[in-house]
């Protein structure tokens, strides 16, 4: 690799650290499968999601992804955790064997729940 260009993504790597690192936390949304029970999400450290909805769990991984945060689930779903222009977050979800590129089986609000003693 030249060193121009090593040097062009030593300098972007901040900006890819800070996107995924905004995003990580606890984060809450309306449930397609139980529109009377939110979803809670957890984007943690090191890519590991995590899933609850009233007594179900379930986990996936999540990587930064345009300044979202892309989340494949265990079970097939897809998850996208993105911040709007206007402020606050969707979450858009594509049930499994629906393709990402395509329209989202929902789109809802989501908000970070913010950690006790905040």
């Amino acid at each position: 690799m030249s060193r121009p260009v090593f040097a062009c993504l030593l300098l972007l790597l901040p900006s890819v650290v800070t996107a995924g690192d905004a995003l990580e936390g606890t984060w809450s949304a309306p449930s397609l499968s139980r529109p009377e029970t939110p979803i809670v999400i957890g984007l943690l450290p090191g890519g590991i999601a995590t899933e609850q909805i009233g007594d179900y769990r379930g986990s996936g991984t999540w990587t930064p992804e345009g300044g979202a945060a892309r989340i494949d689930w265990g079970k097939g779903w897809v998850g996208l955790l993105r911040p709007m222009p206007e402020g606050g977050h969707r979450l858009l979800t594509w049930k499994a064997g629906s393709p990402p590129a395509g329209p989202p089986d929902d789109d809802k609000p989501a908000e970070r729940i913010d950690p006790a003693g905040d």
